[in-house]
């Protein structure tokens, strides 16, 4: 039997995080694109750009899952899991990987631990 508080508290932990995370990416992103702006380059290759989208799938997840916690939680830990198996065996030499990475995992199965626990407790409690 679950508590409707420890509950809330999943789902508020899950929400903190995520946006958090969102909000430091975007951060870093625009900070990223206003550096690069003054300094034209070669570009991105493609090994660098399809990690980057499926990111940005999941990270876009992290924020949908603000209304739908289960289908949400399952798309961004799904785009989070792609994201590392393709930072990690990326063929350029100058990409290293890294198990920080992980951390974006955090959120999603949280998020779905908390429509488990919803789920179980809804059942307990009929």
């Amino acid at each position: 039997m679950k508590k409707p508080t420890s509950i809330s508290i999943v789902r508020w932990t899950a929400s903190i995080i995520g946006i958090l995370i969102v909000a430091f990416t975007l951060i870093f992103f625009i900070g990223s694109l206003l550096e690069g702006r003054n300094k034209p380059g070669p570009g991105l290759d493609t090994y660098t750009i399809i990690p980057f989208v499926v990111w940005g799938i999941g990270l876009a997840a992290l924020l949908f899952v603000l209304w739908k916690p289960g289908i949400g939680g399952l798309i961004s830990l799904l785009s989070f899991i792609v994201f590392n198996i393709l930072a990690a065996v990326n063929p350029n030499a100058d990409s290293r990987y890294s198990v920080v990475l992980l951390i974006f995992l955090l959120p999603s199965i949280l998020f779905l631990l908390f429509c488990w626990m919803k789920k179980s407790s809804v059942n307990t409690f009929k």
